[in-house]
Order: structure tokens, then sequence, then C-alpha cells
């Protein structure tokens, strides 16, 4: 016995509608592609490139004035802002020989003008120390926020 028409057109109407509300997917991520996470996706693509190029100034152009980093505890001596950013970078980036930053963006959130990137890193970097070269490798997760600044998306911490 098959199904009646009104089942079959039940069926395929729910079907319609989960393809219809599937969203593509951004090339070699699992996210959703959306303008917004496109959006998101190219600052951090640049804030790769400039770091991988230890440009500071590159990087500052990325970051939001009221950028502030906690660095996720209640210790406020390690706290900095915006222009602590910029020192600790150019100071970085003095010793720093080679760096290399693997970036893998796992979720995007956006609400009102406000984002949170989800990301994995891996840092290798060659330092030079007192003691000599050495390279480092750290790898990590963190959440970058971001806010919308005249039509600009801005890193307000988490890097």
């Amino acid at each position: 016995m098959g199904s009646s028409p009104l089942i079959r057109g039940v069926v395929w109407a729910a079907l319609a509608a989960s393809v219809a509300c599937a969203h593509a997917k951004i090339p070699e991520t699992q996210l959703d592609d959306t303008p917004e996470n496109r959006e998101v996706l190219d600052v951090m693509s640049a804030y790769q490139r400039a770091f991988e190029g230890r440009n500071a100034d590159k990087i500052l152009e990325l970051i939001s004035p009221a950028f502030f980093e906690d660095n996720g505890n209640t210790d406020v001596a390690d706290d900095y802002d915006r222009g602590g950013l910029a020192d600790s970078l150019r100071k970085e980036f003095e010793r720093t020989k080679k760096v290399q930053l693997e970036l893998r963006i796992d979720d995007i959130q956006v609400d009102d003008g406000q984002a949170s990137a989800f990301v994995f890193y891996t840092l290798r970097a060659q330092n030079d120390f007192p003691a000599g070269e050495k390279w480092q490798t750290t790898t990590d997760r963190a959440r970058v926020q971001l806010e919308k600044q005249d039509g600009r998306w801005l890193i307000r911490s988490g890097i």
C-alpha cells in the first residue's frame, strides 16, 4: 500500500524547508557562508598575515580603540589595553627572527555588531634570547571578540 498524497506532500515540504535552511559552507571551513562570517574571517586572515610579517602597525589597524585584554584571569598585573598591545608587539617582534601562525576558526557567532571567533592556533617562533636563538611552539584555543565600528570589524580582545 502506498503513502497518501497528503503524507508525501508533507514529507516533500519538510525536506524542501530543511534544504532551504541549510547554509553553504565557506570553502576549507565548517563555517556557514554568510557575509558576516566572511568579514570576520577576513579580519582573522589579515591578522595572521600581519603577525607572520611581524608588522605591528598592520595588526594595530585591526584593533579596536576599546581593546582590552585580561588574559582570561583575575590578575590585573597582566592586563593591557591597545597601547600595551602595541608596546608588547614591537618588543616581541624585535627578538623574533621567524614566525608562523596557523589559525583554524572553528566557529563564528555574530550578534548585533559583536562577534566571537572561536580559534584553535599553533604559533611557532624562532626567538633571539641572550643564551641564543630558540624555536618555541605554542598551541591553544582562544575566543577572539570583535566589534563592528564604522562598517569594519575590529578586534576587541582575545589575541
